[in-house]
């Protein structure tokens, strides 16, 4: 009885030990020729890499990769499409790290466990994603540089003048484009674009609305301030100058809120920008300079842009007084040392309008007269302090025989004046100090002989009799309208003697 029922039993354990043994075999028989393959099934992104080696399943991927890299991005601004490959955006995927993860599959855990999982992956195939890296600041620079130019710039209405009459053009709303919120919505989209589906993304816009309508601009239109001065046309060179500074400033428009800089307007003051050699002064002494004569330019807008009542941001004397019009009336221009500068203080724009004839030169400024009818202003210049120039400074030259004296350049007599503004309105006069300004004396320059070698006991310096005399103003002030804020007085101090800008005079 025992002995038969230890028969079957034997033959139940015998098979499972054959069945055991076959699942081993076969396992094994599986797992084996993987080990240096990728197992079948195994995917990264759409290529099918099973049964391929290490470098034959990197060789495919980064083949994938480069041309996923081509993919185009396109961005909608303002209607108009902008593109740019994944690549050039700075895209990139290191695909080293996926293809060892495949290499794994089926090879790191027991016989057992990697033939259950080779079993699997035959039925569900394992898929890995490939990682792109952006690099924003390239996906920056290309909304920043490509994108952006599709948003102009809000234009304001345009105030011309032609044969006397004004013209004016219509305004144009522009956009700009938000950068940052930009560039973030590219890469959001490239990160949730499924393969063959298009990148498309709509740029963040902000329309601009111009700050000067055609309406406003045609409210330019009134002349506010007016001014002239005279210079020596037979001065060909200076005379040049000064057309070509005018020119220059001629036309211009200043919208409200802006401020005008003559320098910046009329430099550089160079032979290429259509200016010559002439008169300047430098450390007291007058000296040939290119660009000389245009301190008369801003010095004659000066005192248009005083008439109009404009606010004036900066202003500077000359080294010595000028001729052309009175001490404190003058406005020096000197590299970036010295400027002038005024800013529209109105409401609506400001039209410039310049030029030269017959040895004049002349400014008008046009914009809104809001000024009333019995407003009179005018401008006093009050000389409160006189600086004879003493003695004579003198060089000797010892190619000039003893008797030889020459006067190289004539004396200059300091001043120290103040401008007033005078304001009569509605029966009251009021008188308030517009600038205080300092004017430097200096010596008469005289050359004589000294052939020997040894200057004569005679030629002991002399005190100078007669200086160069106070200007007088060339023109009359005019009548002109109600004033804005008061410039506040600046004292200005004589420019040191070593100062090495060059006034253009």
């Amino acid at each position: 009885m025992n002995k038969a029922r230890k028969g079957p039993a034997f033959l139940v354990i015998f098979l499972m030990l054959l069945l055991i043994v076959a699942y081993i075999y076969a396992a094994y028989q599986t797992v084996k020729p993987a080990r240096g393959l990728i197992c079948n099934g195994v995917f990264v992104e759409t290529v099918n890499v099973g049964g391929m080696s290490e470098d034959e399943a990197r060789t495919a991927v980064a083949q994938y990769r480069d041309e996923y890299l081509q993919r185009t991005v396109e961005v909608d601004v303002n209607g108009k499409t902008v593109s740019a490959t994944l690549e050039q955006l700075g895209y990139n995927c290191e695909v080293g790290d996926v293809i060892a993860k495949a290499m794994q599959v089926g090879k790191d855990g027991n016989p057992f466990t990697n033939y259950a999982k080779i079993r699997e992956i035959a039925t569900t195939p394992l898929v890995y994603k490939l990682k792109y890296d952006a690099k924003e600041k390239k996906i920056r620079t290309f909304v920043n540089k490509k994108c952006k130019k599709k948003c102009a710039k809000a234009k304001n209405a345009k105030v011309k003048r032609e044969n006397g009459t004004f013209v004016y053009t219509d305004a144009k709303e522009g956009s700009t484009i938000d950068v940052d919120s930009t560039a973030a919505q590219i890469k959001k989209a490239v990160e949730q674009a499924k393969s063959g589906d298009a990148i498309r993304v709509k740029a963040d816009v902000t329309i601009q609305e111009p700050t000067v309508t055609k309406d406003l601009a045609s409210r330019c239109k009134d002349k506010i301030g007016s001014f002239q001065t005279n210079f020596n046309a037979g001065n060909v060179s200076r005379s040049k100058n000064l057309s070509n500074a005018a020119r220059l400033i001629n036309d211009h428009v200043i919208y409200p809120g802006e401020t005008f800089s003559v320098h910046d307007t009329i430099s550089p003051l160079t032979e290429e920008n259509g200016y010559y050699a002439a008169p300047s002064y430098s450390n007291g002494e007058v000296v040939d300079s290119i660009g000389g004569g245009v301190c008369q330019v801003s010095t004659t807008l000066y005192n248009a842009v005083l008439k109009a009542e404009l606010e004036v941001v900066e202003r500077s004397p000359h080294s010595m007084v000028v001729s052309y019009v009175k001490p404190s009336m003058d406005a020096a221009i000197a590299g970036d040392y010295k400027d002038f500068k005024f800013r529209n203080d109105t409401e609506v724009p400001i039209y410039i309008e310049g030029g030269v004839y017959s040895g004049t030169i002349y400014f008008n400024i046009y914009g809104e007269e809001t000024r009333s009818d019995d407003r009179e202003v005018t401008f006093e210049s009050e000389t409160t302090q006189t600086m004879q120039p003493g003695a004579d400074k003198i060089t000797y030259d010892k190619t000039k025989p003893a008797s030889y004296t020459k006067v190289t350049q004539e004396a200059h007599v300091g001043y120290k004046a103040v401008l007033w503004k005078i304001v009569k309105e509605n029966g009251k006069t009021k008188k308030t100090q517009i600038n205080s300004s300092t004017y430097q004396a200096v010596p008469r320059y005289v050359t004589k002989g000294a052939a020997e070698g040894t200057p004569a006991a005679s030629a002991k310096p002399q005190t100078t009799k007669k200086a160069t005399k106070e200007p007088k103003a060339t023109a009359k002030p005019k009548k002109t309208a109600k004033p804005k804020a008061t410039v506040k007085p600046q004292e200005t101090a004589v420019p040191a003697a070593a100062e090495p800008t060059t006034e253009a005079q």
